[in-house]
């Protein structure tokens, strides 16, 4: 299964951004459309993109050599993934954005679930938009593109849609395949284990199989709130789509 950030690097939308970079076109304010999963190493990517002195995103500047995991100084992160900041985040987020860049020659902000925004937090957003500062950029991430046209306006436009190349796994038939499957999840990211399992749910409902279908419903609930690793997700699976464990065990990973 390839790596994430492999695949973001490989995209369309993101040799777009390459593009722009190389000559000297670099939007300001971005749209990325993307499934929610895939958003923070979204956001990293593309922020090292910006933030590194020479537009490449990973070489040897200064500024991309004070990447700490995926902490930056002039990268200025959510507080939350998961829901979209409130009109105080917002404005609070802005002011950091007006700060002077620490060693980057930008600073780069980024806001979660850009489309479920409130209205007055979308508001607030429209001077900073109109009139950043030169050093600053801002990344806006939905998965859709339903945000107010005044913002959409502000903003260039860039779909993410990768969920095909993380997961080629197809669902397992037989037990040989099941434990094939297991063995190589204990190698899986977060990210790469998750669009799997939302790749076989959308097979099993295609194919009208809804009993497997809830079943690995259950088990990507528990596994997105954290309640169980990658490797014991896949294997629970194994548990209740070919062991016929009884669904009442899910009561236990609650």
């Amino acid at each position: 299964m390839p790596d994430l950030f492999a695949v973001i690097k490989e995209s369309e939308p993101y040799k777009a951004l390459l593009s722009a970079f190389a000559s000297s076109r670099a939007p300001h304010a971005i749209l990325a459309q993307s499934p929610a999963l895939f958003h923070e190493a979204l956001a990293v990517e593309i922020a090292r993109l910006y933030l590194c002195a020479n537009g490449s995103g990973d070489d040897d500047c200064a500024s991309c050599l004070s990447w700490k995991g995926g902490e930056h100084p002039d990268f200025i992160r959510p507080l939350q993934w998961d829901r979209p900041p409130g009109i105080d985040d917002c404005r609070a987020m802005a002011g950091e954005l007006y700060l002077a860049p620490v060693i980057a020659p930008r600073r780069f902000a980024v806001i979660p679930n850009a489309g479920k925004l409130s209205l007055p937090a979308a508001n607030s957003l429209l001077k900073i938009l109109e009139e950043p500062p030169s050093w600053g950029a801002l990344l806006l991430l939905s998965e859709e593109m339903s945000l107010l046209p005044t913002i959409k306006s502000r903003t260039w436009h860039l779909k993410f849609d990768f969920e095909e190349e993380l997961s080629p796994l197809p669902l397992p038939k037989t037990r040989d395949e099941w434990l094939s499957t297991i063995a190589r999840a204990s190698k899986m990211s977060f990210q790469e284990a998750a669009a799997t399992l939302e790749r076989w749910i959308k097979h099993c409902l295609e194919e009208g199989d809804l009993v497997r279908a809830e079943k690995l419903g259950k088990v990507e609930l528990l596994f997105e709130k954290g309640r169980l690793p990658v490797y014991m997700a896949f294997d629970l699976l194994f548990g209740f789509l070919e062991e016929d464990l009884p669904d009442e065990l899910f009561g236990h990973f609650r």
